[in-house]
C-alpha cells in the first residue's frame, strides 16, 4: 500500500475546542482523517501485536504545537504510515485492516445499515444488491459471485473496482481495486461518485484464463471482459483478427473468442496514461524528453511513443531491482508576487525504476507523469503474484484476517470492535454526511498556505525493493 498524508485539517467539537486531523490518502485517494492519538492508538497496539517486529519510529507526544511543528508531525507521521504500509507483516496485519475500515467509517460519518448498490459486468449489466454500508470489500464480493452462481473457489480470480468509462477510452487509468480496508458504499460514494462498481478478473498472467474457461460463469465473465477491453482500445488488434473475433462472437464460440484475443500480445494490458521521458530507446534517444503511452501487462512495463505509436519499448519487471516515486508540489501562478491561495498547486510525479539492462549493468529509467502512484500499485500487484507463482501458489483470497481492535474515536471514546463484531465496525456511528457529526473543519489559511508549499519528497525507504528481481547472464539477453 502506498500511504500518504498530504495535509491536514484543523476542527473544532462540540465542547469548542480545536484539534487537527491528518489526511490519509491510500494508493492516492483519500480514505480517511485520523488524529495524532488515534493513530498513537494504532501504534501501541500493534506493538503489543508484534511485540517480535521492530516497529517504525513514532512521532514523540507534543504539547501546543506551532504551525511549523505541525508540519513537521506531518511529515513524520506520513513517513510512519509509509513504513507500516511497506512492511509485508504490518501492511496484511489485521488490527491495521479493522482500523482502517473504522477510520474511513468514522471520517464519512457512515451509520450500519442496509443499502442497496450495483455490481457491474464489463458489458454494463447492473447486479443489484442490498449489503450493509459498512460491508467490506471481499463480503461484497462474496454476495456479488454468489448471485451470478460462480463457483466458490472461482471467486479469489476476480476482484471489484471503481471503473471509470470515460476514463478508460482516454487511455487514462480508469481502475481502482477495492480492498478489504474499506467499504465499497463508502468508497464509491464518498471518493469516486462518478464511477461503476465493477467485477473483473483480479490477475495479470493469461495463464490462469485455463481456470476460468472451465466454467460456464466465468467463462462468460472473462469473455465480456475482453470484448470490452478491446472496445475501449485496452488490447489492439488488426484487421484480419478483428473479422475473426467478430465471427466468433456472433456464433457465441466463447471459448475459440479468448483462444484468438490470448495470442494478441496486447492481450490483458492495462493503460496507466501518459509519461515524458529520455528512456523509450536506452542509448539511442538520451537527453530527449519525449511523450509515451504507458501500459502495464503481465511482467511488463510499455513505453509507446506518442507521435510514433511503432516506436515502443518493454521493460520485464524481474529485471527492475526497485523503483520509486518523487513527489514534487509546485506553484504554477502568482499575483503581485505572491501565491495565489485560489489555484491548486501542479504537482509533478516522477517514477523511477532500476532496470537490469545487460549483466552488470544497471540503469534508472524516469517517468515523469502524474499517474506514478497507479503504476507503483500495479508493479507491486505484478511483483507479489510472481512471488506467489515462485511459491507455487495462486491467486489469493482477498478477505484479510482480522483481529480485535480498541478503536478510538476523535473525540476520545473507545471501542472494542473483534473478528464477530457485525461487520467489524463502529456500533455508534450516527448519520450519513461528508463530515463528522461531532466535529467540523475551521476554514484556515495557514492550512492552505502549508498545502501549496513546495515540497519533495520520496516514499518511507528511498526505493521499494522487487523481491520478484531476476539476475541474467549475457547470454541471456
Amino acid at each position: 500500500m502506498h500511504f500518504s498524508i498530504p495535509d491536514l485539517q484543523q476542527y473544532r467539537d462540540d465542547n469548542g475546542l480545536t484539534y487537527t486531523g491528518y489526511n490519509i490518502h491510500i494508493d492516492g485517494f483519500f480514505h480517511c482523517t485520523a488524529r495524532f492519538k488515534q493513530l498513537l492508538s494504532l501504534h501501541e497496539q500493534l506493538q503489543a501485536q508484534y511485540p517480535f517486529l521492530k516497529l517504525p519510529q513514532f512521532p514523540p507526544k507534543k504539547l501546543f504545537l506551532t504551525s511549523s511543528q505541525l508540519e513537521e508531525r506531518r511529515v513524520l507521521l506520513e513517513k510512519y504510515i509509509q513504513l507500516v504500509g511497506q512492511n509485508p507483516v504490518l501492511s496484511t496485519s489485521g488490527i491495521l485492516m479493522t482500523f482502517l475500515l473504522s477510520a474511513q467509517q468514522e471520517t464519512h460519518n457512515i451509520k450500519v445499515h442496509v443499502v442497496d448498490i450495483e455490481i457491474s459486468l464489463m458489458n454494463g449489466y447492473r447486479i443489484p444488491l442490498s449489503v450493509s454500508s459498512t460491508d467490506t470489500s471481499s463480503t461484497v464480493l462474496e454476495i456479488a459471485c454468489n448471485y451470478v452462481n460462480l463457483p466458490k473457489h472461482l471467486t479469489k480470480f476476480f476482484s471489484l473496482y471503481l471503473f471509470n468509462w470515460s476514463f478508460a477510452k482516454d487511455g487514462q487509468p480508469s481502475l481502482k481495486k477495492l480492498e478489504d480496508f474499506e467499504s465499497p458504499y463508502i468508497s464509491q460514494k464518498h471518493v469516486r461518485p462518478d464511477d461503476k462498481i465493477v467485477l473483473r478478473k483480479s490477475y495479470w498472467d493469461p495463464c490462469y484464463d485455463s481456470d476460468l474457461i472451465q466454467d460456464r460463469v466465468s467463462i462468460d465473465l472473462l469473455y465480456l471482459q475482453i470484448i470490452e477491453d478491446i472496445d475501449l482500445g485496452w488490447i489492439t488488434v488488426d484487421s484480419e483478427t478483428r473479422e475473426a473475433l467478430a465471427s466468433f462472437e456472433t456464433k457465441k464460440q466463447k471459448k475459440e473468442y479468448i483462444e484468438l484475443a490470448r495470442t494478441v500480445r496486447q492481450y490483458g494490458r492495462i493503460p496507466a496514461g501518459e509519461a515524458t521521458t529520455e528512456a523509450v530507446n536506452i542509448g539511442e534517444m538520451g537527453g530527449t524528453m519525449i511523450r509515451v503511452h504507458v501500459s502495464l501487462a503481465s511482467k511488463e512495463l510499455t513505453l509507446t511513443s506518442v507521435t510514433n505509436p511503432c516506436h515502443e519499448q518493454r521493460y520485464k519487471v524481474t529485471r527492475m531491482r526497485c523503483w520509486r516515486i518523487t513527489t514534487l508540489h509546485s506553484i504554477d501562478r502568482q499575483i503581485n508576487g505572491h501565491s495565489s491561495l485560489l489555484e491548486e498547486p501542479s504537482k509533478n510525479f516522477e517514477l523511477s525504476f532500476e532496470y537490469l539492462l545487460s549483466k552488470d549493468n544497471l540503469v534508472w529509467v524516469t517517468l515523469k507523469t502524474e499517474n506514478a502512484i497507479f503504476i507503483s500499485v500495479c508493479l507491486q500487484s505484478i511483483v507479489d503474484e510472481l512471488m506467489r507463482q515462485k511459491n507455487g501458489e495462486g491467486p489469493t483470497s482477498p478477505r484479510c484476517k482480522r483481529a480485535s481492535l480498541t478503536y478510538l474515536r476523535r473525540d476520545g471514546s473507545s471501542q472494542l470492535i473483534t473478528p464477530s463484531s457485525s461487520s467489524d465496525t463502529l456500533s455508534s456511528v450516527n448519520g450519513d454526511s461528508c463530515t463528522s457529526g461531532s466535529s467540523r473543519e475551521i476554514f484556515s489559511v495557514q492550512k492552505l498556505t502549508e498545502k501549496f508549499a513546495s515540497v519533495a519528497f520520496k516514499t518511507g525507504k528511498d526505493c521499494v525493493e522487487n523481491n520478484a528481481f531476476e539476475a541474467i547472464g549475457d547470454e541471456e539477453l
